[in-house]
């Protein structure tokens, strides 16, 4: 394998100014066996009409970050640096009422469990409603009219009868459009939607992210899709970031990437995405797995934190942690060897693999 380049390539340069950029923020965890980083130096930038997908494992800190941004932590956590930039303004430092007030009007998430962001006692409308006299303002009738709009916009059919129903008489699908109308309702120019699609039927996924990416395209906002599948994302996102044990290992337009990953983690995702290829000829093949599992934020390995589960790791791996530099234009990689990656070259025999 060819000896790593060293020099760091800058960031791409985009043609507009981000609506939201996040510069390398961290995010401790204080546990009984002590403070574990959760996130580590990440850093993104959403553009306005553009989507970025953020994609990792469990426990790669992909959420935990969208909550930071939100200032929406734990007690237990807290972000150590960085910054979070919507307009020139850093969320992060300030004051926790200011914080609300841009999130939540400037800035929404889209939470991954529906039915336990609702409220159970209470009609869609009500919870709709309410927020839109507290935020806005506006009146009962005011309100109620617009909340019906809300539910019309996320194709809600019926909107008019169904905001007088509760969120346990709608099926998964249609809480989380109920969800997506709560996020809209201050008219928000960054969405954050966090696992939009987890627990729904593969066709009620593809419906919901079509219309995330209707509204986005209509509002020309900036959106963050938070998924653990990158199969999910060709259709609908414009940049990725894929995210491992608290980093960003590789950040790539989203063709580029899934025509040739430039780090061997998402090269394994992308392998182990199910294929119909073959299917009409009666071929039937074991799909790939990635071996071993993440590792714990308590007890990361030594150098690169993907090295264990590495098919091309080397001795350099194992001790030195790799930036995240440009091996090709608009292209990110946190591998020594990304340029051999890239290019799928096969590790040379003199070095020592894993």
């Amino acid at each position: 394998m060819s000896a790593p380049s060293q020099a760091a390539a800058p960031q791409p340069v985009a043609e507009e100014t981000p609506l939201l950029e996040v510069t390398d923020l961290a995010v401790e965890f204080r546990t009984a066996e002590g403070t574990v980083r959760a996130v580590d130096g990440l850093s993104y930038r959403v553009e306005a009409g553009r989507t970025l997908a953020i994609v990792g494992e469990s426990g790669s800190g992909k959420s935990v970050s969208s909550l930071a941004v939100m200032g929406l932590l734990p007690p237990t956590a807290r972000v150590t640096r960085g910054s979070a930039r919507l307009a020139g303004t850093d969320l992060l430092a300030l004051r926790p009422r200011q914080h609300r007030a841009y999130c939540g009007e400037r800035v929404a998430m889209v939470f991954q469990d529906a039915l336990a962001a609702l409220n159970p006692v209470h009609t869609v409308g009500y919870q709709l409603t309410e927020a839109l006299r507290a935020r806005r303002g506006l009146s009962r009738a005011d309100a109620r009219a617009r909340a019906i709009e809300l539910l019309d916009l996320v194709k809600v059919p019926n909107a008019r009868a169904r905001v007088k129903e509760y969120p346990h008489q709608f099926s998964g699908g249609m809480r989380q459009r109920v969800m997506i109308a709560s996020a809209l309702a201050m008219d928000p120019e960054v969405l954050i939607a966090d696992e939009p699609t987890t627990a729904l039927d593969v066709t009620v996924q593809a419906q919901v992210l079509q219309l995330l990416a209707e509204i986005q395209a209509e509002r020309r906002m900036g959106l963050v899709l938070i998924t653990h599948d990158l199969g999910v994302v060709a259709g609908v996102a414009d940049d990725v970031t894929v995210m491992y044990a608290g980093r960003a290992v590789e950040q790539a337009p989203v063709g580029p990437l899934y025509a040739a990953p430039a780090h061997p983690y998402t090269r394994a995702l992308l392998r182990s995405i199910p294929s119909t290829a073959g299917a009409d000829r009666g071929t039937r093949r074991r799909l790939p797995v990635i071996p071993g599992r993440p590792p714990s934020p308590a007890a990361r390995p030594s150098g690169c934190p993907f090295h264990p589960r590495c098919d091309v790791a080397q001795d350099l791996c194992r001790t030195e942690v790799p930036p995240l530099t440009g091996p090709a234009p608009a292209r990110l990689s946190a591998c020594h060897f990304a340029a051999d990656v890239l290019a799928n070259r096969p590790p040379e025999t003199g070095g020592t693999h894993e």
